[in-house]
């Protein structure tokens, strides 16, 4: 210490109106530097601390952040608050006082601060520079009145109310004549034990927001442990070891925990390494915690899309080609402001740029963030290749002209990449090892059934897109499934995935096969399946795609196919071992859309109530105000009974002539137009019981889009016990709004003009009628059988709106499979606003 050494002149420093000045004076005061020992203790008088940088911080970022950083590291977990700190081009100062420990701690640093950069910067300490008074500011006294005001001004964080918001702590206005870190844990432990003491608003809190505080430990917290909270966000801070947070969290418990942006989460080891706390906490930055480690994604902890990587655009594609023996992850992102495509549409539009013939392309990890769809991908550089510069970073849109019905590309979708975002590590997704999941998941051995119909809906393919509509990677996934099972499998079903034909290569692989449904899918013409003559199928199922519009007679339809499979005896459901020349076409459709609205989407559910007197009265959820409804019976009783009809016979027909509309015979009681919900039903209710024979239906759906549809049925009924009746009903449907259902996913049909006419059957639906017997009903499945709980998990979807993920996990895990208990759960759920957005389809 140099006692000689030139002193700064004395002054006041202002703390605000409600403080009194802190009158620094040098007259007394002793300064050291460089050194580490002093002679006499600070005692309670104010230190003035001054760091010598120099100047050599002024080019940094935020050079007060790197000295204060250092010194809470030199100081550790001891009481300091600095005040009323200065930044200067050379040197910056403070005061502080009551804080022996940690000026001992500096001293035995010899009063010299180690930044993170590595440079060592002196500290000159001057003591007993103000005498402390009682009316000077006292920052421990601050911290506790805004924590008890913070108690009063609970708020609503992530859809809990009740939290205590202790974010960015250190920004609080009261705090502008000093310093405050969280990361102090005398602080932290002020802080928690000030919100502890408190009894009667400590009750009240569901939940702790501690965000962005650069913690490093959160030991503090336990004197919050056991009791059960909503919520503890502790996202943005620099929590690394997970042995520590999982000893800090011993003994806390809350429903959701939220970690994200910490360098734990970039290890290794996560999220195995949180395996401690699974009994505290059900969710992980919203994720069950059972399915973190499958759900866990490198796009939310691990990248950084503003630093991570080198971007690749149109400006620097030349570049590319220093990646091309990489194995870690690349990004794709593809700016969507508006966000006006969905997943579905994006990938379908992606992947008519993927080349077939390329390496197999599998994105991983999607999600829609920033305005940006964004995904991963890895080990297919030769198609990165392709998609940068023979695609040129475009997605085309195709769209058909309406005029020449011809496919074009005239609007198109720029996206760029960001190669090396992040290694491959242990955890990581292995699109091979969730395909390979997923076919064990989805093979009948009993049955020796394959069913991959919309395989991409398969729990385990959650964060791969797996395209079956590229040759090449059908061919692997059947692949996969023939070194495991293909050679016991009999049947393969195909439907709903978007394929556009099978090759030789694929087909080598189905040799055993006797049955192929490839029903619902983008087939528009017999030429892409050629190669199905190489195998022995017995049965076929082409219904819902595109080709089928192609054919008007059935006759046609089966001769065409044939040539394809000669040895067919079954084609879309119907037996051609007897004239096959004369099987009905069962559904004409003008869009391959319509196919469920045909079936179980409307016709049939209607039909269905439509036979019984008692179920029939739910069909007036299809008629409103406005609907119209007109019978015609052309029924001839003489063509029915030459010689004599019976009175019972005409008793039974007029049951339907007395509703009839027959402008022949223009009387009150043929001439009958039904206008509204109530005069309809009361007219549906007074005909007879009925049975349909739905073997015998044709469909045509003449029309179908957003607004509406118009369908056309024939068949066979019965009018029980034993009249028999050919029908034909048309339907002219409108949507009536949209929306509707808890997942806000339905939209109510209603029937705007309805005709039913009443006719003699054909001697060929005499003949056929009722000739398929209906099977013995048999015990339901026990409710843990597969097929039960798989007919659940759609059931609840469908309902919800739900990914599969959730519906699993609330069908499941929660109500035990239970579909009434399911749907209480997720009404609460989503009362309380505690379904995210990605929890939906």
């Amino acid at each position: 210490m140099d006692e000689s050494q030139w002193k700064p002149r004395d002054r006041l420093i202002n703390c605000g109106l409600e403080y009194q000045p802190i009158a620094v004076q040098y007259r007394d005061a002793r300064r050291f530097y460089k050194t580490r020992h002093y002679d006499s203790g600070p005692g309670l008088n104010w230190v003035e601390i001054c760091v010598h940088h120099e100047g050599i911080l002024n080019f940094t970022t935020n050079p007060k952040e790197l000295i204060l950083n250092a010194i809470y590291e030199t100081v550790e977990n001891e009481p300091f608050y600095p005040v009323n700190y200065k930044t200067g081009q050379l040197v910056d100062s403070f005061f502080v006082r009551a804080c022996k420990p940690a000026l001992d701690l500096l001293f035995k640093r010899s009063l010299t601060l180690r930044l993170i950069s590595g440079a060592s910067i002196p500290m000159a300490a001057w003591f007993n520079v103000a005498e402390h008074q009682r009316s000077h500011i006292s920052p421990t006294l601050i911290i506790s009145q805004v924590t008890d005001r913070l108690l009063n001004r609970l708020e609503n964080h992530r859809g809990v109310e009740n939290v205590v918001n202790l974010s960015k702590f250190n920004n609080h206005p009261a705090f502008k004549y000093f310093e405050v870190r969280l990361k102090n844990s005398f602080t932290f432990h002020l802080v928690c034990s000030t919100i502890h003491n408190n009894d009667d608003r400590r009750r009240a809190i569901k939940g702790f927001n501690l965000s962005q505080n650069d913690l490093t430990d959160i030991s503090p917290m336990r004197i919050f442990g056991d009791f059960d909270y909503e919520l503890l966000d502790i996202t943005g801070n620099s929590i690394q070891s997970s042995k520590r947070l999982c000893s800090d969290l011993e003994r806390v418990r809350a429903k959701h925990l939220y970690l994200a942006n910490n360098p734990l989460t970039k290890a290794n080891k996560f999220p195995d390494c949180l395996s401690p706390l699974i009994n505290n906490f059900q969710f992980v930055d919203g994720v069950p915690f059972d399915k973190l480690h499958k759900l866990y994604t490198p796009l939310n902890y691990e990248i950084d899309m503003e630093c991570d990587g080198v971007r690749i655009d149109w400006t620097n594609k030349s570049m590319l080609s220093k990646f091309k023996d990489s194995k870690h992850w690349h990004a794709f992102l593809i700016p969507d402001a508006d966000h006006k495509f969905n997943k579905e549409d994006l990938f379908n539009f992606f992947f008519v740029m993927v080349s077939p013939e390329l390496s197999e392309f599998y994105p991983c990890y999607y999600k829609f963030e920033s305005a940006q769809h964004r995904f991963l991908v890895r080990e297919c550089f030769d198609q990165i290749e392709h998609l940068v510069n023979d695609c040129n970073l475009q997605i085309k849109i195709p769209q058909i002209t309406p005029d020449e019905q011809e496919l074009t590309y005239r609007n198109s979708i720029p996206y760029f990449l960001r190669m090396n975002v992040t290694a491959m590590k242990q955890g990581h997704l292995q699109p091979k090892k969730c395909i390979e999941q997923a076919l064990q998941h989805r093979f009948n051995a009993t049955n020796r059934v394959l069913n991959l119909e919309d395989f991409q809906s398969s729990e385990q393919l959650e964060n791969v897109i797996v395209s079956l509509s590229s040759p090449r990677i059908l061919s692997s996934v059947l692949r996969m499934a023939s070194r495991k099972f293909l050679g016991n499998c009999i049947e393969l079903r195909l439907g709903d995935n978007k394929i556009l034909g099978l090759n030789l290569r694929t087909l080598s692989l189905l040799n055993g096969l006797l049955a192929l449904d490839l029903g619902k899918n983008w087939i528009y013409d017999l030429s892409m399946l050629t190669a199905l003559n190489e195998i022995p199928l017995r049965s076929l199922r082409l219904h819902g795609n595109p080709l089928c519009q192609k054919y008007v007679l059935p006759s046609e339809y089966i001769r065409d196919v044939k040539k394809v499979c000669p040895g067919l005896l079954r084609l879309d459901d119907v037996d051609l071992s007897t004239k096959p020349g004369l099987t009905p076409q069962k559904d004409f459709l003008c869009d391959t859309s319509g196919y469920e609205l045909a079936g179980e989407l409307f016709l049939y559910p209607y039909l269905q109530d439509f036979e019984q007197t008692d179920t029939r009265l739910t069909l007036n959820r299809f008629y409103t105000d406005e609907s119209i409804f007109t019978l015609t019976c052309s029924f001839d009783i003489r063509r029915a009974h030459p010689t004599k009809p019976t009175n019972e016979l005409c008793k039974r027909i007029n049951k339907y002539n007395y509703f009839s509309r027959n402008l022949l015979k223009n009387s009150m009681d043929t001439c009958r137009v039904h206008v509204g919900e109530h005069d309809v039903m009361q007219a549906l209710m007074q005909l007879p019981e009925v049975t349909h024979d739905y073997i015998s239906l044709q469909t045509d759906v003449m029309h179908h889009d957003e607004q509406g549809a118009m369908i056309y049925v024939t068949g066979v009924l019965r009018d029980e016990p034993d009249l028999l009746l050919a029908f034909s009903r048309q339907f002219v449907l409108r949507v009536r709004d949209t929306g509707r259902g808890v997942g806000e996913g339905a939209q109510r049909m209603i029937i705007a003009n309805e005709r039913l006419n009443i006719m003699n059957p054909t001697p060929k639906q005499l003949r056929d009628a009722f000739k398929v017997v209906k099977p013995p009903e048999v015990e339901p499945e026990p409710d843990d059988s597969l097929d039960v709980k798989e007919h659940k998990l759609h059931i609840f979807q469908e309902i919800t709106g739900l990914r599969p993920k959730w519906c699993t996990r609330i069908l499941q895990e929660e109500a035990n499979w239970s579909i009434r208990s399911a749907l209480h759960q997720f009404l609460q759920l989503d009362e309380k606003n505690e379904l995210p957005d990605e929890a939906f389809i």
